[in-house]
């Protein structure tokens, strides 16, 4: 968390952090939250517009240079995943990246 600047954020250092990633139609965010409490705080926040679900509609499937942002902005989350220490770290998608062939 140091390397980040996140270190002073948190409430307490006893708490694992819990990382969420949601796969929207258009962005793809990453929150880690300071651990699974009743209230958890946010400790890092960031979206990246991808736009994956701009051409499921029409097509059918995710559009190719949609895809590689969001893949890029995956392997960037991992990585700060793995800084802040998030051992638990789920993923949700939208619908239209659900069902794109």
């Amino acid at each position: 968390m140091e390397r980040l600047g996140l270190a002073s954020q948190t409430r307490t250092g006893a708490l694992e952090p819990v990382g969420v990633i949601d796969i929207g139609s258009n962005s793809v965010r990453l929150v880690v939250y300071e651990g699974a409490v009743r209230a958890p705080t946010p400790i890092f926040n960031e979206k990246v517009l991808c736009g994956l679900g701009r051409s499921v509609a029409t097509t059918g499937v995710l559009g190719e240079a949609a895809v590689e942002r969001a893949l890029a902005a995956l392997r960037r989350f991992r990585a700060v995943a793995d800084v802040l220490g998030v051992r638990k770290l789920r993923a949700v998608a939208t619908a239209s990246v659900r069902e794109a062939a």
